[in-house]
């Protein structure tokens, strides 16, 4: 899907509408189709679709491995799910940001005129200039996709050929942000059922861990948390 390195630059003047205009009045039957590709499935990643998926996933290999008794097999279970977990995060978060660096190449206007905006407020920087707690905080509550498309308009520059390493070091963090996750509530899980005192609260804490639901609001709440504190620190500076 990548159609290019360099960026046409719309002129100041132009109205959005012309901008879109110059992407699409010519662009063949096959680019249209990516470019709703890449929309529709940036509507699934970012709606959290693959939220919806994982804990299930992750629930599964679980409990397909504890039998609720044994230590040996608690640690193993725990080693399933994040196991589990890590694979699908990092297929899911990859696949997302190939199509994502690939598909804005498909409207290069637009892209140009987005990152001329960001780049003026200052509100874009590139991969290579975030620490790392912003790199890990963007990739554990937004995704990977999102620090690929931060460094597009930052740079001003899509495509995915000069980002294979860049992309590889996103996908690293959203996984490690996932596996962690999943380590500590299943190894809560694991030694609580088997204390008697607390098995009825693990098999609670098992129950929201595979609702979709618990971790919507637990990502939701990670990107306001995250964003408001943005805009404090930067209306205090």
């Amino acid at each position: 899907m990548e159609v290019g390195d360099e960026l046409a630059v719309p002129d100041e003047t132009e109205s959005l509408w012309q901008t879109v205009k110059r992407d699409f009045s010519t662009a063949s039957g096959g680019r249209i189709i990516g470019v709703v590709v890449v929309v529709g499935w940036m509507a699934f990643q970012w709606g959290f679709g693959n939220d919806i998926l994982l804990p299930p996933i992750v629930a599964r290999a679980f409990e397909a491995v504890d039998d609720g008794e044994t230590w040996p097999r608690g640690i193993a279970a725990i080693a399933a799910g994040t196991g589990a977990g890590g694979i699908f995060w990092g297929a899911t978060q990859a696949l997302d940001g190939v199509i994502v660096l690939s598909g804005f190449s498909l409207i290069p206007n637009i892209t140009a005129r987005i990152s001329r905006f960001l780049r003026r407020k200052g509100w874009a920087k590139p991969y290579g200039e975030l620490s790392f707690g912003t790199r890990y905080l963007i990739a554990y509550a937004s995704g990977a996709s999102i620090l690929c498309l931060i460094d597009v308009f930052a740079t001003g520059q899509p495509g995915l050929r000069s980002r294979w390493r860049m992309l590889g070091s996103a996908v690293g963090l959203a996984v490690l942000g996932v596996g962690i996750t999943v380590s500590v509530v299943g190894l809560i899980v694991a030694v609580g059922a088997r204390v008697p005192a607390t098995e009825n609260a693990a098999a609670v804490v098992l129950r929201f861990a595979r609702n979709p639901l618990t971790w919507l609001v637990f990502y939701g709440t990670l990107v306001g948390l995250s964003t408001l504190s943005s805009r404090i620190f930067a209306r205090s500076e």
